[in-house]
């Protein structure tokens, strides 16, 4: 795979040249040479590595390092990028330099699915070098991407021959390259969402994905399609005007894969297909889903699927009314109100309109519709459809996650509708009607806690109402559905935990006439704890490299671990360093700390050993 790759990468030189050192055809021959012998050495290190593994182990490391030269000016000004190629680079060295696994590739067979993956990967990175690169770049960069393109056709179509004239032998599973990603449930629920935002980014980054007249940038093009995936709503881009219809359809198609989770597709095209699910998928997708569902996933995904369904077709509908009485064509309120009610139902909070939903902050029909699907969205499947049961209570008891969700959520909801209108009243609600006035407080308190959507203008709230909103932001949604946050489940546990200690009890809690399990505790402690770590880390990140008050940076970093979307304006105010930042607090909150933690560690049997235990001082 290494062979294949480097002998695909060699005119990757040639691509960043241009872009990184200015080069054209009247640069001397002498800046070309340099260019040339890293080329020379990535071709000569892949031609090498299988037959003289040490000298194709220092060719590709120096040609590594060549590249990074090549670039030096550029890296120096852009943080991103040199993070970026740093790790690829560290990675890339880390790889050839293993003497064990290139010893082994020497011994195996020369199968033909190796080079073809490695071809595959080095041809993707070199077609995207390209098309990163200015577009009045030289012609030298198009012929090279040409080079490439066409030295992948050549080593898939000696892949696939080899493959076709070598016996078939069954591999195991440590033998493939992608095992320790497909074989770990949480770094396969993590790589998913990490491949889905580079190729939304890559998406984006299409000429045709950008507005007549407007220019994006890669880094702007990755935030918005991090923000898209990872279902948050805070943008660097302008959705109606800095987008095309074609962009606007990309970040839709990004909300819904990401809202509901590519698992979740794989899982209904296996079963479209008639296959079955492997050990390893069927945990992952437990985890993207819900433990309780394990059972049938395939009829879990189904029901998931047709209440997406339903929710959001009935959602358009009432809004295309709407959207059309307020004076758009047939055409435009179509496609409004289908954007609309994907992005609530999904907890995105991208909208069609600059200023989010303020324009509608008078049709209480519009604000209740998105309401609704918001709520929907945000509830974990399980809980939506064990709703009936617990409104008529027949036969086995519901799940006690399913009566936590419900109480938790309708607790916080009514609470936040009664404070923002209290602390708001006289304040940011003034200018509207009492009646108004309780339709967009109730409209805050279901969009603050994940969706993203505003109907007035937060800039205005008093300091109370924001640190109320940073708790709700803080909390979430349900787990198992397209929310964020630490997740009401994890805050119902310890507030329970702490209702028994003043009960005077400690080390438990109990809810709906069961007891919860220690593990649980102990996960939502965890789970909080690195939540209030994340948003300490990102606020102090965002104070030392912005110049922004320290409002404006808690709010943001809150904001996008919580996958809410909200913002005071300090989005706008973000330069590179501070997009990434927040880039990757939006990942974060996506795939949560715990799961990132989790990526880290290896599966294996945990043996607990039993040690004298010793009380301390604590509280």
């Amino acid at each position: 795979m290494a062979r294949a790759a480097l002998i695909v990468a060699s005119p990757l030189p040639f691509v960043l040249a241009p872009w990184a050192r200015g080069l054209s055809a009247a640069s001397p021959w002498s800046e070309w040479a340099w260019v040339g012998a890293v080329a020379s050495a990535l071709l000569a290190a892949g031609l090498a590595l299988t037959r003289w593994p040490r000298l194709g182990q220092a060719l590709g490391a120096s040609a590594v390092i060549g590249t990074l030269g090549i670039n030096a000016a550029p890296l120096l000004r852009s943080p991103v990028a040199a993070l970026v190629l740093l790790v690829a680079a560290i990675a890339a060295i880390d790889g050839l330099l293993d003497r064990e696994r290139v010893a082994g590739a020497r011994r195996r067979r020369r199968g033909g699915a190796p080079h073809a993956v490695g071809a595959t990967a080095a041809a993707l990175g070199v077609c995207a070098a390209a098309l990163l690169c200015e577009s009045d770049s030289p012609l030298i960069q198009r012929v090279s991407a040409g080079l490439s393109a066409l030295a992948t056709l050549l080593v898939l179509g000696w892949a696939l021959r080899a493959r076709r004239r070598a016996p078939r032998v069954e591999s195991s599973p440590t033998s493939s390259p992608w095992a320790a990603v497909v074989d770990h449930p949480e770094r396969l629920f993590v790589g998913t969402f990490a491949g889905l935002c580079a190729l939304g980014t890559l998406m984006l980054l299409v000429p045709a994905a950008a507005a007549p007249g407007v220019e994006i940038s890669a880094l702007d093009a990755a935030f918005t399609a991090v923000s898209a995936v990872c279902v948050t709503g805070l943008i660097v881009l302008d959705t109606p005007s800095a987008l095309s219809f074609a962009g606007q359809a990309a970040v839709l198609v990004l909300i819904q894969v990401g809202g509901l989770g590519i698992m979740t597709f794989s899982t209904a095209v296996l079963r479209v297909i008639g296959r079955r699910m492997g050990l390893r998928h069927e945990e992952a997708v437990a985890r993207l889903l819900s433990p309780q569902d394990r059972g049938d996933l395939f009829v879990a995904v189904r029901r998931i699927l047709w209440m997406t369904a339903i929710c959001e077709l009935a959602g358009a509908a009432a809004l295309f009314t709407a959207f059309y009485r307020h004076g758009d064509g047939a055409a435009q309120a179509l496609w409004r109100a289908t954007f609309t009610a994907i992005s609530a139902f999904c907890n995105a909070g991208f909208a069609l309109q600059s200023a989010s939903l303020v324009p509608y902050q008078g049709d209480p029909f519009i604000l209740h519709v998105i309401g609704l699907l918001i709520i929907a969205g945000g509830l974990s499947p399980v809980a939506v459809f064990a709703l009936p049961r617990l409104l008529r209570p027949t036969g086995r008891a519901p799940a006690i996650q399913s009566v936590v969700i419900w109480v938790t959520t309708v607790a916080l909801l009514v609470g936040g509708w009664t404070l923002f209108a209290a602390f708001e009243w006289d304040h940011a609600l003034a200018g509207l009607s009492t009646v108004d006035r309780l339709h967009n407080a109730w409209f805050q308190s279901v969009t603050l806690r994940t969706a993203g959507f505003n109907s007035i203008a937060l800039e205005e709230a008093r300091p109370a109402t924001l640190v109320m909103m940073l708790i709700w932001m803080f909390i979430g949604g349900a787990p198992g559905g397209a929310a964020g946050g630490v997740k009401v489940t994890t805050v119902a546990a310890l507030a329970l935990l702490v209702a028994g200690a003043m009960r005077g009890g400690l080390g438990g809690a109990s809810a709906a006439g069961r007891d919860l399990s220690t593990r649980t505790l102990e996960k939502a402690v965890v789970v909080v704890a690195l939540a209030i770590s994340g948003a300490v880390v990102a606020s102090v990140a965002l104070l030392l490299t912005q110049s922004m008050s320290a409002r404006l940076a808690i709010f943001e970093a809150v904001s996008a671990l919580g996958t809410v979307g909200l913002s005071l304006g300090g989005t706008a105010q973000l330069d590179g360093v501070g997009k990434t930042i927040i880039i990757a607090c939006m990942f974060i909150g996506r795939v949560g700390a715990l799961s990132l933690l989790m990526v880290l560690s290896e599966r294996r049997a945990h043996v607990r050993v039993l040690r004298p235990e010793e009380d301390l001082d604590v509280g």
